[in-house]
């Protein structure tokens, strides 16, 4: 995955600031308010992912064994919300580092928000 800077004008160009090798393809991202150096990423194969910007290194926050089809965050960015294929919703405490899953729904979560 890339993290690009797009420049604001016409004449500026684009340059890559992050690379985060993966093994598999990124299916959604979101980014926490309050917690600027840190993108968070899901991945095809159930995988959460961290990718801190500053040391240009991601880390897998937890699996679900299923695809990751939506993510959404707080709005103090503190927790982030996960949905898989297999209809599982999880959450994520930035603060404690610990994840569980939180209800299992009958259709596909291709869409969260976190109110």
């Amino acid at each position: 995955m890339f993290v690009y800077k797009v420049g604001l004008d016409w004449g500026e160009k684009k340059a890559i600031c992050n690379k985060f090798p993966v093994s598999a393809s990124v299916t959604c991202m979101v980014w926490p308010k309050d917690h600027p150096n840190d993108l968070i990423f899901g991945l095809a194969d159930g995988k959460v992912r961290l990718g801190v910007l500053k040391s240009n290194k991601s880390n897998v926050l937890y699996s679900a064994e299923t695809y990751t089809v939506s993510l959404a965050a707080s709005r103090d960015g503190a927790t982030v919300i996960s949905g898989h294929l297999d209809g599982s919703v999880y959450a994520y405490s930035m603060d404690n580092q610990s994840y569980k899953k939180i209800f299992t729904h009958h259709s596909v979560p291709y869409s969260l928000g976190y109110g």
